[in-house]
């Protein structure tokens, strides 16, 4: 396969050849982890080092993240669903829920972590996937909501209170896998690497072998060609993430079934929106987590209170709604730092309030 000098970043994975060169110390890894193929590539006397740790760091998360895993911490979280009982968590895992929480509250419930009974129900990017009945939707939403998850700071333990629940970290696990490997090449001294899990979550440090920033696309969510592009992004020193209607679905009487659910109403997100797009600043805590965490409340949200939401949070949060109509709606001035935008899609600008906190 030719090298590509643009990242397609979306549910297709490509095969990256990203560095080349004679006498660099270069080195790269695909591994089947956190249910997608990771691509860890890193350049630096310790490129080896810092990519077979990043590796395993990978491996420790997926096991206490997953849900399938019978000692992981959701499933332990899943068992003691209702009893009262408090279940220490790992420091990262309970992270994540702490973050998890703070933006189910800012978002009014759009991004809930406890839809795990809703994705089992759908099925979507499953053999099992259907269309459930109102009754099943309505039983299963009964089981949800954020403000159903109890945190206990002192012992970094939390507890589900009622019987039937889980969590689904599918929308914020890699954000934070990002974070956690990165925290390793830095490290090792890497100035330049892109941390890839499965297209739709990456960080970028530095520059690509071409000594420029790396060129991410953003993967066009209405062509049959899964490599036309809706645009590209230049990215370094920053975190991105991008979901899309496009990437799990299934289609029953016209209708689009995908797997962005809105935990207020238990189905798929009829929000207007097709994909968005969030890039981060590495300079912010939480980069990588809170790149993939917004994606899916921004999703939610819609292109009209998702870029309103945006616009809300600290500069270095840059985003981009694409409406069903193609339009787009940016936020903190990504429009200003996209570029070649697909001649189907148009710009929707208004002028950002002055006194945004």
């Amino acid at each position: 396969m030719k090298a590509k000098r643009i990242f397609l970043a979306g549910v297709v994975l490509m095969l990256l050849i990203l560095l080349s060169g004679c006498g660099r110390h270069q080195v790269q890894r695909h591994e089947m982890l956190m249910d997608t193929v990771a691509t860890l590539s890193a350049e630096g006397p310790q490129a080896r080092e810092a990519v077979d740790e990043g590796m395993e760091r990978l491996r420790e998360l997926d096991a206490m993240a997953s849900p399938a895993g019978v000692d992981s911490d959701l499933q332990k979280l899943a068992e003691s669903a209702g009893s009262g009982q408090w279940v220490p968590l790992h420091a990262e895992v309970y992270h994540m829920l702490e973050v998890s929480q703070e933006y189910s509250r800012r978002t009014d419930g759009a991004w809930d972590v406890t839809t795990g009974p809703l994705v089992a129900l759908w099925g979507i990017g499953t053999e099992h996937a259907h269309v459930p009945s109102a009754e099943e939707i309505a039983q299963a939403r009964a089981r949800v909501g954020w403000q159903k998850l109890e945190l206990q700071p002192e012992t970094q333990s939390a507890r589900l209170t009622e019987s039937g629940m889980s969590l689904d970290l599918g929308g914020i696990a890699k954000g934070m896998a990002l974070d956690e490997v990165r925290k390793i090449y830095d490290k090792h001294g890497i100035r330049n690497g892109l941390i890839n899990l499965g297209a739709s979550s990456l960080f970028a440090l530095g520059n690509n072998d071409k000594g420029a920033s790396w060129r991410i696309g953003i993967r066009h969510p209405r062509s049959s060609d899964p490599d036309t592009m809706l645009a590209v992004i230049p990215l370094s020193g920053q975190a991105l993430s991008t979901s899309g209607d496009y990437e799990r679905f299934f289609e029953r009487d016209g209708i689009r079934y995908h797997h962005i659910l809105d935990p207020r109403t238990g189905a798929p997100s009829r929000s207007g929106a097709m994909s968005d797009t969030i890039v981060v600043d590495g300079s912010l805590p939480d980069a990588g987590m809170l790149s993939d965490l917004l994606t899916t409340a921004v999703f939610v949200l819609g292109p009209e209170q998702g870029q309103d939401f945006l616009r809300r949070l600290p500069p270095e949060i840059h985003g981009m709604i694409c409406s069903q109509d193609q339009i787009l709606w940016p936020a903190h001035g990504l429009n200003d730092i996209i570029q070649q935008v697909h001649p189907d899609f148009t710009w929707h600008i208004q002028t950002e309030p002055a006194d945004v906190p």
